[in-house]
């Protein structure tokens, strides 16, 4: 298509997520915007498990070979039951990439998240203005920042986390013509807490398992506690 028939993408988030979208749109050579509230990209979080879904895709992107040289390769998980302590049955990735072509890996998320917005020109995300509002007439979308300014597109990407701002409006719309299903009506439900923790740089010579050329991953679970541990 040429590139003026091409649909206008709206973005609110520059995330893991919001950042892949603008990547896979600016290959497609789609026109966007990304809107992050944050005035800079803080590199927080600890680390992901990246496999074959989203190894192609890297692929497509080229920056498969970027990937590999940040990420750390595993081949199994090995699950712990607490009390008494005992090996249950490993979970195995080599089945999978025997099947697919592609490994598991653990990538720190902030590596991760700088390698995505290297794939995203500067010009095509907008820092340190919060969304204030998103409007919708004759087919288009317009985002109104805190600034004052605002964007115009044909389509809205919510990708600003679990209580999406975007998700929010789009849901009093649906309220006020009454169909919003009802069970979007209810809280998030959560059942568990994840606390994230990272070490400092291990060294080898204490730490042994640090050299090892594969990932080490184990979890163990709580018998009497509802709790489960992972180290990665």
């Amino acid at each position: 298509m040429p590139f003026d028939d091409k649909p206008k993408v709206l973005i609110v988030g520059a995330g893991l997520g919001g950042l892949m979208l603008g990547a896979l749109l600016e290959k497609s050579n789609v026109p966007y915007l990304i809107f992050e509230r944050a005035a800079t990209i803080k590199p927080l979080g600890s680390a992901l498990s990246v496999g074959p879904t989203l190894l192609p895709i890297f692929e497509q992107l080229g920056i498969y070979e970027d990937f590999l040289a940040i990420g750390k390769y595993g081949t199994h998980i090995m699950g712990y039951q607490e009390a008494p302590l005992r090996l249950m049955r490993p979970i195995d990735f080599r089945p999978v990439e025997e099947f697919t072509g592609y490994g598991q890996y653990i990538v720190a998320r902030p590596k991760l998240h700088e390698l995505i917005l290297k794939q995203v020109p500067p010009d095509k995300i907008r820092f340190g203005h919060r969304v204030l509002n998103i409007t919708e007439e004759d087919d288009k979308v317009t985002v109104h920042l805190s600034n004052k300014e605002t964007f115009e597109g044909d389509i809205i990407v919510g990708a600003d986390g679990a209580y999406s701002a975007v998700r929010q409006r789009i849901y009093e719309q649906l309220k006020a013509e009454g169909t919003l299903p009802k069970t979007d009506h209810e809280d998030l439900p959560f059942s568990c807490t994840c606390l994230v923790g990272q070490t400092k740089v291990l060294s080898p010579e204490e730490f042994p398992v640090v050299a090892l050329p594969h990932c080490h991953f184990t979890s163990i679970q709580g018998a009497d506690k509802p709790f489960t541990v992972i180290f990665q």
